[in-house]
């Protein structure tokens, strides 16, 4: 996370806890930690903590990877992997017997019928 980011979070959660006991040595030291994580998961964990706790956060609570932005992630990668997958599907030739419609079995019997008329 970007310092100005990393002091804007801070700022953030020092004024929803107006109790907080905060001076410029913790902030210098929440500040450092937030720099250190990854923006996404902070600013979700931070509005899940404001939302749900009437406690002030530790760097810990804000830091640790957020379930519903990893589970996001996670449902992007599949998303773009079947489309991947499916546009590989297009590309590739269909087996002749998908191309007529038949069962593959059916194909199989008529094909090997030809080859014996061709043996005779």
């Amino acid at each position: 996370m970007e310092r100005e980011d990393a002091k804007k979070l801070f700022r953030k959660l020092a004024a929803s806890y107006p109790n907080w006991k905060v001076d410029k040595g913790i902030a210098e030291i929440w500040i450092e930690e937030l720099e250190e994580a990854d923006a996404e998961h902070a600013w979700a964990n931070a509005k899940e903590h404001i939302r749900e706790s009437k406690f002030a956060p530790t760097i810990a609570d804000i830091v640790k990877p957020n379930a519903r932005i990893d589970a996001d992630r996670e449902i992007e990668r599949t998303r773009q992997y079947l489309k991947e997958q499916e546009e590989r599907e297009k590309s590739t030739v269909p087996p002749p017997w998908v191309e007529e419609g038949i069962d593959k079995k059916v194909w199989i019997k008529r094909e090997m019928a030809k080859a014996k008329e061709r043996l005779k």
